[in-house]
C-alpha cells in the first residue's frame, strides 16, 4: 500500500500528525479490512521490518508486489512518484482517495472515493474489496500510459516520448493560475458557498414547518377515526407543499458541493503557501482566511446537523406513501452532497487550526 505517511511524532494539532493518523485510520478501517477478506496482507512502507535502506525495499514492493493500493488524497509527491512508477509495470493498480482531495494529475483514472466518516468509510472498505476480488481473478485494462509505454519499449510503436523540458514548455506554465487568481476564486467560491447554505437553511425551515402543519392535521385526523382515505389525502397535500422546498433543498445542496470542489485546489494551495511560510512573511489576510474557513466550517456542521435530522424521517417517507418517495429521494440526495463537501471542509479546518495552533505556541 502507498500512500501519505505523515509524522507520528509530530506533536497533536500538527499537520504530519494530522496526515499520520488520517492515512493510518483509512488503511486500517478501508484497506486493511478489504484485504483481509480476499486473503491478502497489506503493507505499509513504515511497517516495513528488514533492515536495509527504504527506499530500494518499497521501490521493489512497487515493482514486484502483485497487487498495489495507493491512497492518493491530499496528492502526496511521493504518492505520485510512486504511482507512477507502478503504472509502468501494468499489474494490478487501485487508487482510492478521500473525496474533494483527488489530484487533478489522477482523476480521470478510475478511483475509490470515500468520505471520511463511519458509513463512508464501510462503504469504501466494500467497493474496494469488491474491486480487489474482480481485479485479482479478471486482471485490468492497461492504462493508456502503460500500453504506449510497453509499445515503445518493445519497438511496436513510432510514438517517441517527449522530454521534461519540451513537456514543461510552453502554455503550461502560462495557464497555471498564481496565488492572486487562486485567492480571487477562493473568495468568489466562498461567497457563493455562503449563498448556498443560506438557501440549504431557508430550505430545511420551510421543511420544517410545513412538516409541523402536517403532522398536527394527521394527528387529528387519526384521533377523530378518519377514514384511510382522508389520510391519503393529507399525505398528497404535504408532498405537494414540500415539493419546492425539497427541490430548493437539493438544487442548494448540489451547488454548494460544486462549489466547494471547484475551490478546493486553490484552499489547499493557499493553504500550503501559509503554512510554509513564517508569520511575519504571510500573505496579506491570512489570519483572516483561516478564521473564515474554521467559520465556515462550523457554520456549515450546525446546518449539517439540521439536516441531519431529516435523514431518518425522509427514509420512512417512501414506505408510509408512495407520493413521498420522491421527496425523500431528494432529502436523501441533500444529504449525501452535503457529507461529501463537509469531509473536505472539515480537512480545511484542521489545517488551519493547526497553522493556528502553531502561531499561538
Amino acid at each position: 500500500m502507498i500512500g501519505p505517511i505523515g509524522n507520528k511524532f509530530a506533536p497533536i494539532g500538527d499537520l504530519g500528525r494530522q496526515v499520520y493518523e488520517d492515512s493510518l485510520q483509512v488503511f486500517e478501517e478501508v484497506i486493511q479490512a478489504a484485504c483481509q477478506q480476499v486473503g491478502i496482507d497489506p503493507i505499509r512502507a513504515d511497517q516495513i521490518a528488514v533492515a536495509g535502506e527504504i527506499t530500494e525495499q518499497v521501490f521493489r514492493h512497487i515493482y514486484e508486489d502483485d497487487v498495489v493500493i495507493a491512497d492518493v488524497s491530499g496528492g502526496n509527491p511521493n504518492v505520485l512518484y510512486e504511482l507512477g512508477l507502478r503504472h509502468t509495470t501494468g499489474k494490478l493498480t487501485i487508487q482510492i482517495g478521500e473525496f474533494g482531495q483527488l489530484p487533478f494529475d489522477v482523476n480521470t483514472i478510475r478511483t475509490i472515493q470515500f468520505s471520511r466518516s463511519p458509513r463512508g468509510l464501510i462503504d469504501a472498505r466494500t467497493q474496494l474489496e469488491r474491486a480487489l476480488q474482480a481485479g485479482m481473478h479478471d486482471g485490468q485494462d492497461p492504462l493508456t500510459a502503460t500500453r504506449v509505454l510497453q509499445e515503445v519499449r518493445s519497438g511496436k510503436s513510432d510514438v517517441t516520448l517527449p522530454s521534461l523540458e519540451v513537456a514543461m514548455e510552453g502554455e503550461v506554465e502560462e495557464e497555471t493560475p498564481g496565488l492572486l487568481e487562486r485567492m480571487d476564486e477562493v473568495e468568489t467560491g466562498m461567497t457563493s458557498m455562503t449563498e448556498d447554505a443560506n438557501r440549504i437553511t431557508e430550505a430545511i425551515e420551510e421543511i420544517g414547518m410545513v412538516t409541523e402543519s402536517a403532522g398536527s392535521e394527521m394527528t387529528k385526523a387519526s384521533q377523530s377515526g378518519a377514514a384511510n382515505s382522508t389520510r391519503l389525502a393529507l399525505v398528497a397535500k404535504y408532498a405537494s407543499e414540500i415539493k419546492d422546498p425539497v427541490e430548493k433543498l437539493e438544487t442548494s445542496s448540489n451547488d454548494f458541493a460544486s462549489h466547494m470542489e471547484s475551490i478546493n485546489d486553490g484552499v489547499l494551495a493557499m493553504l500550503q503557501v501559509i503554512q510554509s511560510s513564517t508569520p511575519e512573511d504571510r500573505p496579506e489576510g491570512s489570519d483572516d482566511f483561516l478564521d473564515q474557513l474554521i467559520a465556515m466550517a462550523e457554520s456549515s456542521r450546525d446546518g449539517m446537523e439540521g439536516l441531519n435530522s431529516f435523514g431518518e424521517a425522509a427514509e420512512g417517507m417512501g414506505s408510509l406513501s408512495r407520493q413521498l418517495r420522491g421527496p425523500g429521494k431528494k432529502i436523501g440526495n441533500a444529504i449525501a452532497n452535503m457529507r461529501k463537501a463537509m469531509a473536505s471542509i472539515d480537512a480545511w479546518e484542521r489545517t488551519a487550526r493547526s497553522i493556528g495552533n502553531k502561531v499561538d505556541d
